[in-house]
């Protein structure tokens, strides 16, 4: 018998359901109203990355932690996808409350060094708009605000190192809409 488990994958372009299910070592992914297909997952890259294999097709997928809960960038092909990985009685609950996002903490999501600081305190900024920039491994990753608002502090100094999860920007929401 399979174990299924139902996830909305929600991203600008909409959301997705995704059922992922499990009988003993098998593993098998549905997406929206596709077939359910036998993939083989292997976690690489101490964590940063998964190998997926479907079919006779395998793909590297990088990831990174977002600002929020759930929230994941996942690169494929050096393409960036935001998303946010949602179990379906949570997106159901976000679907009725409505969007409620706290506050704009931009934390970093990998250990590295900070080589570029774009905000200052006062200033206002956009959701998705950089506010920082860290390099690992001789790649920048440019660190966006989750939230319209404005900067209230800036931890980040260039030239500091950094580990996942230090708070570099904290952007007050805008509450003037």
């Amino acid at each position: 018998m399979w174990m299924k488990k139902r996830y909305v994958l929600r991203s600008v372009a909409g959301d997705h359901v995704a059922i992922v299910a499990r009988r003993g070592d098998r593993l098998a992914v549905q997406i929206d109203e596709g077939r359910l297909q036998d993939v083989d997952a292997a976690v690489v890259h101490d964590g940063r990355a998964l190998s997926l294999r479907l079919g006779d097709r395998v793909h590297l997928i990088h990831l990174s932690a977002g600002h929020e809960a759930g929230a994941v960038t996942a690169t494929l092909l050096g393409r960036p996808f935001e998303l946010t990985v949602l179990d379906e009685l949570r997106a159901l609950v976000l679907d009725t409350a409505g969007d409620s996002r706290g506050g704009g903490t931009v934390a970093s999501d990998i250990p590295g060094l900070v080589v570029d600081v774009k905000v200052a305190e006062g200033q206002r900024v956009r959701r998705g708009e950089a506010v920082v920039v860290v390099e690992a491994m001789k790649m920048q990753n440019e660190l966006t605000a989750a939230i319209d608002g404005v900067v209230r502090s800036v931890r980040a100094r260039i030239g500091a190192t950094v580990n996942a999860g230090d708070p570099l920007v904290m952007i007050e929401p805008d509450t003037s809409a």
